[in-house]
């Protein structure tokens, strides 16, 4: 695993890519099974649609079921899991108005998060640690990193933000909104591998955050989460599994019984 930079490593809110495979202790046996159940459904380990029991997952992880259970019990209020009547759980499902969902939240979230950054305005070592992370797309696209660490990047530099806008509780919603993200943005890269962020976007967001431009650095990241937005539907409609629903007639349109 990549070492942690002491930058994101000091906030209180970090994105589960960045604390992959990182040694946590003093947790319990409950947030340590929440947190490597989440895990695997966020990196699709266990993908959408698949079902496990308590069982085959307290065996896996070689923990009383007691804990595994509690786990899910968190993961069904992250909407990750659905309990399945004497059947176990079952993943949940990525759908496109979940998603849609998802992206107009993030967009809502990233950008005010960028404006009160912008105002109340970024340490210097944060800046220094934003303006390498901005590059790295940039490497992406003339195929110096791979797609795996221009993730990672994306989501410490919008995570940086959110930790420096001032607010607790509105960091702390940005990173869950991110960590769900992440399984969408695998998703969609599993369907169209050749799908990448423009480099530009992120160097953009820097800019106006060094000039503390509050209006510049909303406006720069609304542009980068509405393209991700529209870019993300569109590769996940092109899933087999959405080409093949049926299409039902609405139902404002069915003749009165």
């Amino acid at each position: 695993m990549r070492d942690i930079h002491p930058v994101i490593m000091g906030a209180p809110h970090i994105p589960a890519l960045l604390l992959a495979g990182a040694e946590e202790t003093g947790l319990d046996r409950t947030t340590r099974a929440y947190r490597a159940i989440r895990r695997q459904i966020i990196d699709l380990t266990l993908p959408p649609g698949s079902s496990f029991s308590e069982a085959s997952l307290a065996q896996q992880w070689r923990i009383s079921k007691t804990p595994v259970r509690e786990a899910l019990a968190r993961l069904r209020r992250d909407g990750l899991v659905d309990a399945l009547p004497r059947a176990g759980y079952v993943v949940s499902p990525i759908t496109l108005q979940d998603t849609d969902d998802l992206c107009a939240l993030r967009t809502l979230l990233s950008c005010e998060a960028a404006a009160a950054a912008a105002r109340r305005g970024v340490e210097a070592p944060a800046l220094e640690r934003l303006e390498v992370l901005s590059k790295v797309h940039f490497a992406l696209a003339a195929g110096e990193v791979e797609l795996e660490e221009a993730l990672r990047a994306a989501m410490e530099f919008e995570a940086i933000i959110a930790n420096f806008s001032g607010n607790n509780r509105f960091g702390k919603a940005i990173i869950d909104v991110l960590d769900e993200l992440e399984r969408v943005l695998r998703m969609a890269a599993l369907i169209a591998p050749e799908a990448a962020s423009p480099p530009g976007e992120l160097e953009a967001i820097f800019e106006r955050l060094r000039a503390r431009d509050a209006d510049g650095a909303h406006e720069a990241m609304r542009r980068r989460c509405e393209r991700v937005r529209r870019d993300v539907l569109q590769v996940l409609a092109k899933s087999h599994s959405v080409s093949r629903a049926h299409i039902e007639i609405p139902a404002s349109s069915l003749p009165p019984a």
